[in-house]
């Protein structure tokens, strides 16, 4: 039984159920998000081979910890809702531009936007989640949680989250190879020079363009000119999306 409360006291343990189970949550509300905007079904996950979209997973540990004290306070959660998802957000977009040369997603043609990364529009929507994700969704979790731990074995729990953990630490440094490898060679068949890429590296043909295109189909690098280059109109031969409705 003390090992059981432990593991409900522990911070670090709650930190992977949260950002497991929210990256997963994120990736059904993208791919939800697609079908109404976009009328396809496709990919929006952030590593090769799992369902984790891990910006919604880092979003949700930074707002769970940081606005709790808050809950049903929803004019403070918004608002430190509305920074904190802007923040993250933005900085993801920084980073994954910096260390993979590759853009997720740009915002340059939304109103109020910050550097493409960031804007008003999904501003306010961190706000909304933040409220909900506080006041309503994260409690029902906790709930599930720890109904969880008493009902399973402890150790068994932990094997399941350490695996899970394992998995997408190998998932992400695998696509990190794989996207290297595929800019690689797009820069070279398709005579990109993109920024922060070495083309004397040899692109690996394992992860073909159709399997990068279908896990990334609106990836955007950015040339030596300084421009956008949205890859799906460059691979326009190459099909990135599992099914379009109303497609003849």
């Amino acid at each position: 039984m003390l090992i059981i409360i432990s593991m409900k006291k522990s911070v670090v343990w709650k930190i992977l159920i949260y950002f497991i189970i929210y990256s997963i949550v994120g990736f059904l509300l993208e791919t939800i998000y697609a079908l109404f905007t976009k009328g396809a079904l496709e990919s929006r996950q952030s590593f090769l081979y799992g369902p984790f979209c891990i910006v919604y997973g880092i979003a949700a540990v930074f707002l769970i910890f940081a606005l709790r004290k808050y809950k049903n306070k929803n004019k403070k959660l918004f608002i430190y809702g509305l920074i904190l998802g802007c923040t993250v957000e933005y900085l993801s977009s920084y980073i994954a531009e910096l260390f993979l040369h590759v853009k997720w997603w740009d915002y340059s043609n939304d109103f109020l936007n910050i550097n493409g990364r960031t804007c008003l529009f999904y501003a306010i929507l961190w706000g909304f989640l933040s409220v909900v994700l506080i006041n309503y969704v994260n409690p029902i979790l906790d709930r599930i949680i720890e109904f969880i731990i008493d009902k399973v074995s402890n150790n068994m729990l932990k094997f399941v989250i350490s695996s899970i953990t394992l998995f997408m630490i190998i998932d992400g440094i695998v696509t990190c190879y794989a996207l290297d490898s595929f800019l690689v060679r797009v820069s070279k068949d398709y005579d990109i020079n993109i920024n922060g890429i070495d083309t004397k590296n040899v692109g690996d043909i394992y992860f073909s363009n159709e399997k990068m295109m279908m896990t990334y189909p609106n990836m955007i690098v950015v040339n030596d000119k300084n421009e956008n280059v949205y890859l799906e109109t460059v691979l326009s031969g190459v099909k990135n999306y599992y099914y379009k409705f109303g497609k003849k």
